[in-house]
């Protein structure tokens, strides 16, 4: 029986915690607590005390990883391992399940060990270590979040998904202004919703804009900039994320033609890589307290 690198771990980790805003691995994106269910489901008790999704999984596999019963592997790290190589955990999605045991494969192989399916049980097998031959491949593209967790209204969320899609498309075929326009209005779509829903907290904000009665203007009436400053005020955005957030909003304003006369920007690809990190990490923020925050009746 052997231990796993730390490395390893972290990557395993990643894989668990799926892809979208944070990672670049395939399978669905699991929030905190998905990530709780996803263990159990294995058959563990999660182990982690870190209140971030990444380490909090990787504490839980160090744990797992010190375990004395097993056979090439601790027993409770084998089970994670096997669930998350399972077609069980995605629904029997073919396509889903190859994707995570390729990626699991890549990270295995180092250590000498190949999970492969038998039947529709994953089975984790002793192989020559080695590591993956880089192969050029066309840019995967992220999957999108769980929108209807995040905005709890159905046709929003499939609106919010077929941008989120739209945006990629566009930079891949290189309508760049194109993209980064998708792009501001998925930031603009979340931020509004999630701001819909908590009327009474977004209007107690000082970033909140007034009338001249000093009361807050309907919210029909505000801006992208004043979702954006009130969302990191009441604690939904990170402060970097609110930064960028700016930015991305600046690039999105050359949508009208007399703002990119005066500002004579043209964007590019590296303005729409730069835009969709801050689209990911909104998006992150706000799936990674959506358990914290409650919509409060309307008022």
């Amino acid at each position: 029986m052997k231990r796993l690198d730390d490395s390893t771990l972290e990557r395993i980790a990643e894989t668990i915690c799926g892809s979208g805003p944070d990672y670049s691995v395939p399978g669905p994106y699991r929030s905190k607590s998905e990530i709780y269910r996803f263990l159990r489901r294995a058959g563990v008790e999660p182990q982690g005390q870190s209140s971030t999704r990444k380490w909090f999984v990787l504490e839980s596999l160090q744990v797992l990883d010190q375990e004395r019963s097993g056979s090439l592997l601790p027993a409770s790290l084998d089970k994670v391992l096997v669930r998350l190589a399972s077609p069980q955990e995605y629904g029997g999605d073919a396509a889903t399940t190859q994707a995570v045991i390729e990626n699991l494969n890549q990270i295995l192989l180092v250590e000498g060990l190949q999970l492969s399916l038998v039947g529709v049980q994953p089975r984790l097998q002793e192989k020559a270590p080695g590591f993956a031959a880089a192969k050029p491949t066309r840019p995967r593209r992220d999957p999108p979040p769980n929108f209807e967790q995040l905005v709890g209204e159905p046709r929003l969320a499939k609106i919010l998904s077929f941008r989120w899609d739209e945006a990629q498309r566009c930079v891949e075929s290189s309508a760049h202004l194109a993209a980064v326009v998708m792009m501001g209005s998925i930031l603009e779509g979340v931020l509004f919703y999630r701001a819909e829903s908590n009327l009474a907290i977004v209007n107690r904000a000082k970033a909140a804009p007034k009338d001249r009665t000093g009361s807050p203007k309907p919210l029909h009436e505000w801006s992208l900039s004043h979702l954006i400053d009130v969302a990191h005020e009441v604690g939904w955005l990170q402060g970097d994320v609110k930064r960028f957030s700016h930015a991305l909003r600046d690039s999105r304003n050359i949508v009208h033609p007399y703002v990119q006369r005066l500002q004579q920007d043209i964007p590019d690809e590296d303005t729409c890589s730069i835009c969709w990190q801050v689209v990911r990490a909104a998006v992150s923020d706000l799936l990674a307290i959506d358990e914290q925050i409650r919509p409060e009746t309307r008022k």
